[in-house]
């Protein structure tokens, strides 16, 4: 089994309902996206993905669904870090708060499905938009839940998870900058210790943060969260630890990062972050371990992951348009 993310095929993404202020100029309109920048990117960040050890699935999107390409959004997957069967794994499609990202609850549920895992709902008056708002921290005795809320998330999603689907304590932090409209867009677990900035935060949620954390903190500062550092993705594979962040992280944080024994990955995805607020992790969907030819899986089920995995997509869909 390998570390394995979602990911979807960005030749539909555009900006259409200018959700988050990244998406517009300063007249207000919207950003336009240029495809033959994202989609090169796009595969470069692939190829370091697959060169860490993280196996990449790929989703279709549809000409309607033009953010589909910032895939932590598809909601939030039950039992990520443990080794249970792919049937006992839960996941919870997102409901969205824009309008023009609804739609993709269905094709990201009809993927999971087909992929082997147990596909839940919840009723449609919760707002949440998954791992984006409710993700892990540390590992086994250190590890921690956050819950944030303030934007895409309703607060009292965090009693329905802490009681129901997770069955442990959520810290809850309130979010309050516009441009950091998710936690992962300003907080990066790093296997144990917490990459944050705590200006996109209230009060009480920053006391609350430093007093849970301490020493695991590593606060980030303005500039850091600018260049959306926060938005990184943190992963351990057999190759090592790994953290996936925006080319342009800061020479004395990339450092300090390093010396938890983390290795820093700069990948260029200027063409999503720039017109649509997202990088390296809103472009990821964490599946956790994964084993294409799992025995627990059916015979279908297995096909479709081998067919669903990025190599294979590149030999037989995309062979023309990657040269």
């Amino acid at each position: 089994m390998k570390p394995a993310v979602l990911m979807t095929d960005p030749r539909h993404f555009a900006i259409k309902g200018g959700a988050n202020p990244h998406t517009r100029l300063p007249d207000n309109s919207l950003k336009t996206v240029d495809i033959a920048r994202a989609w090169p990117q796009w595969h470069a960040y692939i190829d370091a993905l697959l060169a860490g050890g993280v196996d990449v699935y790929i989703i279709d999107a549809t000409p309607e669904l033009t953010g589909m390409v910032f895939a932590a959004n598809a909601g939030f997957l039950t039992n990520r870090l443990g080794q249970d069967a792919p049937g006992d794994k839960e996941f919870y499609p997102s409901h969205f708060t824009a309008a023009h990202r609804v739609g993709e609850a269905k094709l990201f549920s009809d993927f999971m499905e087909k992929f082997g895992f147990s596909v839940k709902d919840y009723p449609a008056s919760m707002l949440f938009e998954g791992e984006a708002d409710a993700f892990p921290v540390g590992r086994g005795d250190a590890l921690r839940w956050l819950f944030t809320w303030g934007f895409r998330s309703d607060a009292p999603v965090a009693d329905w998870l802490e009681d129901e689907i997770v069955g442990a304590p959520m810290t809850r932090l309130k979010l309050t900058n516009p441009k950091y409209y998710h936690g992962d867009c300003l907080l990066c677990d790093l296997g144990g210790p917490l990459l944050a900035w705590t200006g996109g935060l209230d009060d009480e949620s920053v006391e609350k943060l430093r007093e849970e954390f301490s020493e695991r903190l590593i606060e980030m500062s303005d500039a850091d969260a600018v260049d959306f550092i926060g938005n990184s993705f943190y992963v351990e594979t057999e190759k090592g630890r790994f953290l996936y962040t925006p080319s342009a992280i800061d020479a004395k944080l990339r450092a300090r990062i390093e010396g938890e024994g983390i290795q820093v990955v700069g990948v260029n995805v200027n063409e999503f972050f720039g017109k649509g607020g997202g990088g390296p992790k809103c472009m990821v969907f964490n599946l956790g371990e994964v084993d294409p030819d799992d025995p627990r899986l059916s015979e279908e089920q297995r096909a479709f992951r081998r067919a669903r995995h990025v190599e294979e997509l590149r030999k037989t869909r995309w062979a023309d348009s990657l040269g």
